[in-house]
């Protein structure tokens, strides 16, 4: 009798407690954060964007690491000339006109106002940002060699002054809210390698390649030739910039990467029935069958399918029915990322590709629309109805080919932190949250992973099979849950 009068006593405190949310626990520590949006920009680096950002280390703090040596190691005189450092069609004739910047110092510079009428609203050329010549530019953290190794010669070295951004939405995130200025990218090299690394802390594999697809590396690991898959000696993994036979609908042309199998933070979320999503600009008239006018506005608005690192999984294979089940319940069309933060019903893990035009990439992007987009994001989270419980991780992808002064980890002297694949230069990473520290720059060391280890300490998920992910620092130290 007393153990049922035990029992019966327990189920009335229970159903008391849940009748009455005032008896209800209340959030604690990371459990504060209802929803993680991850907006991802492009091709940025560190000094190229915040260089110039008051207390933190930047441009100023180079000093002689920002010297460009020859491959003698003797430095440039001058800066290498920058060729048609701004001949794209979107910029006014003047600008399209000029045939090169030289006779340069040699030391960083501030792009904006090196000739009259360049602002941050020009567009410049295109810097060479691949896997091999990235590390090669590192040159194992002395970061001298940015000049010799880049295809736009000086450009390489430049970057926007405060007078030109200190107004921008960017900048004033930076102050209002949290500010990482040593926050490395996952991966050396470019857009399609880091995008992966962004969902599974991994590089995607590409069994047995064809020769003709393999990079070349010389006796030091120098770069000799990009392609898209690595050198021989480095394994079987795509590293520079290649089309999944899924992308498109299998309408890629050929030399595709197979379906990728290994575990990604979907996975990890999916398997404890968290609701997530990866939202991306153009995406509903990407997945479809489209007419030659589609076709000209996806290309006017430069969607990348190498930008869609779900689409690169087996998981997402359009071609079954499972495939398209998952596609269409979690990859899913800028516009209703809008629609789901008003409404309240943003998944707890998202994760935001701005299209083309607006993600920052040198050549197709100048920097304003894409700052313009980030202020719409901050304003629509701000009237949510998450308001006061959301983290928005403001971050870029890769360096986009443009110096950064400080050494990334390096294998061996910081354990797995550092691995053949990475971390490469700094990118400017902001953290946007009513649980931000105000003000405040972060000087932690964190990586691209640090984002996944975030999204898993929150969501109690198993670990991603990576030792980085293990390795590196979450960044929910980046977080003051205590006010």
């Amino acid at each position: 009798m007393r153990i049922r009068l035990s029992l019966l006593g327990a189920a009335v405190c229970a159903c008391t407690t849940m009748a009455n949310p005032s008896f209800a626990q209340s959030p604690q520590g990371l459990e504060k954060l209802s929803h993680i949006l991850v907006l991802y920009l492009e091709n940025r680096s560190f000094d190229n964007m915040f260089g110039e950002f008051p207390g933190a280390n930047g441009i100023a703090d180079a000093g002689e690491g920002a010297i460009q040596r020859k491959r003698d190691g003797q430095p440039f005189s001058t800066l290498p000339v920058a060729k048609k450092p701004f001949n794209l069609p979107e910029n006014p004739s003047e600008l399209r006109e000029i045939e090169a910047l030289g006779d340069l110092p040699n030391e960083p510079f501030a792009i904006d106002g090196i000739r009259p009428g360049v602002t941050t609203s020009t567009y410049t050329r295109d810097l060479t940002h691949s896997f091999y010549t990235h590390r090669s530019q590192i040159h194992g953290g002395q970061n001298d060699l940015f000049a010799l190794y880049s295809d736009a010669g000086a450009l390489t070295m430049g970057h926007y002054s405060a007078a030109a951004l200190k107004d921008s939405h960017l900048w004033q995130l930076a102050g209002r809210y949290t500010l990482l200025d040593n926050f490395f990218q996952g991966a050396f090299g470019g857009s399609f390698l880091n995008h992966i690394w962004l969902v599974c802390a991994c590089a995607p594999v590409w069994p047995n390649p064809r020769k003709e697809l393999r990079s070349e590396v010389d006796e030091h690991g120098n770069v000799v030739r990009e392609r898209k898959v690595s050198a021989a000696s480095d394994g079987d993994y795509a590293l520079n910039t290649t089309q999944s036979e899924l992308f498109n609908n299998g309408k890629q042309g050929k030399d595709l990467l197979p379906p990728q199998t290994a575990p990604t933070i979907g996975d990890r979320l999916s398997e404890k029935e968290i609701d997530w999503a990866w939202y991306a600009g153009g995406w509903n008239l990407a997945i479809r069958d489209r007419t030659t006018e589609e076709d000209e506005q996806l290309t006017d608005l430069v969607f990348q399918w190498h930008h869609q690192p779900f689409a690169s999984f087996a998981r997402f294979d359009p071609t079954n029915v499972a495939g398209r089940h998952e596609r269409d319940k979690h990859l899913k069309d800028a516009t209703q990322l809008e629609e789901d933060i008003k409404a309240g019903t943003l998944p707890p893990v998202a994760f935001y590709k701005p299209i083309g035009v607006l993600n920052q990439h040198p050549d197709y992007a100048s920097l304003d629309a894409a700052d313009e987009e980030v202020a719409r994001i901050v304003r629509l989270l701000e009237d949510s109805p998450m308001r006061d419980s959301y983290a928005l991780i403001i971050t870029y992808d890769e360096y986009g080919g443009f110096f950064d002064h400080v050494a990334p980890p390096e294998i061996g002297a910081d354990g797995e932190k550092a691995d053949f694949f990475g971390p490469g230069s700094r990118v400017p990473t902001i953290v946007v949250s009513p649980f931000a520290r105000k003000g405040v720059i972060d000087h932690t060391p964190y990586d691209t992973t640090s984002i996944l280890k975030l999204i898993g300490e929150r969501h109690h998920l198993a670990p991603l099979p990576s030792p980085r992910y293990g390795a590196v620092e979450s960044l929910a130290k980046a977080f003051d849950f205590d006010r």
